[in-house]
């Protein structure tokens, strides 16, 4: 299996001055506001290679994002939302210009985050099922049933222990 990675920060080039001509720039705050993420996100992304060395105004230094940026951070932006880690999401946008030979790997990554994720949600519903379950014993304590409070604990035993698994153990309290 080939694996195509983006080089790290260091080895690119630096693109000083943005090409005025090549269509609008937008400075880091819109690229924030357009992409959603903070702008100490934006330079940290650019300081590890995530994303390559953002061209400069030659006059104020200031990093001016072209429209390729943006789509760019976009696409980032969703990966973050996923939860992909960093490490992941540099292969995965060092792999996109690997087309055929990256597809396959490309799919792999995503899988893989498909299946975080859908551990992620049986934990919440795990951890939802127990909210719904103290909700219910609480209900019983506000009208004085004791013995529906018991009868429902004894009877939720499962629910405490998909809770507690699913990675807070301070949920059987």
């Amino acid at each position: 299996m080939t694996t195509i990675t983006q080089p790290q920060a260091e080895t690119q080039t630096v693109q000083t001055q943005p090409d005025h001509e090549s269509g609008p720039w937008y400075t880091i705050r819109q690229a924030s506001l357009m992409s959603g993420m903070p702008e100490t996100t934006l330079r940290y992304y650019e300081t590890i290679g995530i994303i390559p060395p953002i061209a400069r105004d030659p006059s104020s230094g200031h990093r001016c994002y072209s429209q390729e940026d943006l789509d760019l951070l976009e696409t980032i932006s969703c990966l973050s939302a996923t939860g992909m880690s960093l490490e992941h999401m540099r292969e995965y946008l060092g792999n996109r210009a690997g087309g055929a030979e990256a597809a396959g790997r490309q799919i792999e990554l995503l899988a893989e985050q498909g299946r975080r994720l859908d551990q992620r949600m049986a934990d919440l519903r795990a951890r939802k099922r127990y909210v719904e379950l103290k909700i219910q014993y609480w209900g019983h304590v506000r009208d004085h049933d004791q013995a529906g409070a018991t009868e429902l604990i004894s009877q939720s035993a499962q629910i405490i222990q998909d809770a507690k698994r699913s990675g807070n153990e301070r949920l059987s309290g």
